[in-house]
């Protein structure tokens, strides 16, 4: 890949500002406030996910069809943005359970439907070749992201608990998303149609979309794999600050040291892997990333020594920091790029289920703590499902896609 363009900067910037509410809200301090702080079950706090995600998946189409068809992507993605932030905010100021429960739900569909826009623009910011190394170039701003979220929340945390890092990490939200949103600007026009019938031109264009992935094998296969994939990978993203603290003992210290490590390598691995999918190609990559996930939750299941945990975290890491990047140039190289949007809401919906299954699995099979285990071998499962199915997705570089209905 060329030098980065100033528009390419500012796009993974907001990949950098957005990792702030998934390291606060979902991966880290949210989490450990409801459990340990609030002494809530993690059954609670899945199914708050699993709420936010099945509007999230409902919601994700419509919006991608409403994007394609305004051609205002980055409106959108402002408004979300702002909606969350203002959520996580509000969050600061309760030490309510229900209500930062209801709060959170609310940022949780805004910053995941934000991600639709927000994917949409990388055909605009990169093209052709350039798309790997560039979706890999924005999931590295997003690990370092993690890795600065992690840094700067802890003093927050240490002076006043978990729940002290939600207006830091609104605030750094929103201070690293501003160069996007000043930078980057829609290519076409807006629509100047009317809201009803933006709605009802969305809402054809979406039926014709579902249809015509229908009748695409590639992406069928594809969107289905994921579903299963990510089942896992979305699960153990949400629960393991939990399991390494409740299974392996580890202290608030060692679990940022850990994740810390681990990102480390997302980095790396955003970077490699976004060189290496233009040679593999988009498919062989994915992959041998799922392969990876799932050999690095086997040998978790092997041993609950902290000490193997240690050992697996670079592998889980460069697995992370490459999922999302490939996923997303794979399915930008089978879908048609004027659908490109209804294409991501329609991944975005099976990729959002997948966050409801997953996490609700797993609060329901340590609802007794000796089942960790049997947990982590659920996730096991689900892995391999999606890579029995993945193997026959065809390789882009070998599939003339001209239309997905040819496919």
């Amino acid at each position: 890949m060329k030098r980065p363009s100033g528009s390419l900067l500012a796009w993974a910037c907001y990949d950098l500002a957005n990792t702030f509410f998934a390291v606060a809200m979902i991966s880290f301090h949210f989490p450990l406030w409801v459990v340990e702080d609030r002494g809530a079950k993690e059954l609670l706090f899945s199914l708050a996910v699993g709420a936010s995600m099945l509007i999230v998946a409902l919601l994700m189409p419509l919006c991608g069809a409403i994007s394609d068809t305004t051609h205002q992507r980055m409106r959108y993605l402002r408004q979300t943005t702002l909606v969350c932030i203002a959520a996580m905010l509000a969050m600061g100021f309760t030490q309510d359970l229900r209500l930062a429960l209801g709060l959170f739900i609310v940022a949780n569909i805004c910053y995941q439907l934000g991600t639709v826009f927000y994917d949409a623009l990388l055909s605009d910011v990169a093209g052709g070749s350039d798309l790997g190394p560039a979706s890999g170039f924005g999931a590295a701003g997003g690990y370092l992201g993690s890795m600065l979220g992690l840094a700067c929340l802890w003093p927050f945390a240490q002076a006043g608990g978990h729940h002290a890092t939600f207006v830091p990490a609104a605030v750094l939200f929103l201070l690293f998303a501003l160069p996007c949103f000043l930078v980057i600007r829609d290519p076409v026009a807006p629509s100047k149609l009317a809201w009803g019938e933006v709605l009802r031109t969305a809402i054809a264009q979406l039926n014709a979309t579902v249809l015509a992935v229908r009748r695409s094998p590639a992406v069928m296969r594809f969107l289905l794999a994921s579903f299963f994939s990510l089942n896992a990978i979305n699960t153990i993203l949400v629960f393991m600050v939990v399991y390494t603290k409740k299974v392996l003992g580890f202290s608030e210290g060692d679990v940022i040291r850990f994740f810390l490590w681990g990102q480390l390598f997302a980095v790396i691995g955003s970077l490699v892997f976004g060189r290496l999918t233009p040679r593999w190609g988009s498919k062989r990559t994915l992959q041998g990333i799922w392969i990876g996930w799932t050999i690095a939750l086997a040998l978790i299941c092997v041993s609950r020594r902290a000490v193997w945990l240690w050992a697996i975290a670079p592998v889980i890491g460069l697995c992370l920091g490459s999922t999302w990047s490939t996923s997303r140039v794979l399915l930008i190289e089978l879908a048609p790029k004027e659908d490109l949007a209804k294409y991501f809401g329609l991944a975005g919906l099976l990729g959002r289920s997948s966050s409801i299954l997953g996490p609700i699995l797993w609060g329901l099979i340590v609802l007794d703590p000796s089942r960790y285990r049997h947990a982590l071998l659920a996730l096991v499962g689900l892995l391999l499902i999606g890579l029995w199915i993945f193997r026959r997705v065809p390789d882009p570089r070998t599939l003339s896609l001209v239309h997905p209905q040819e496919a």
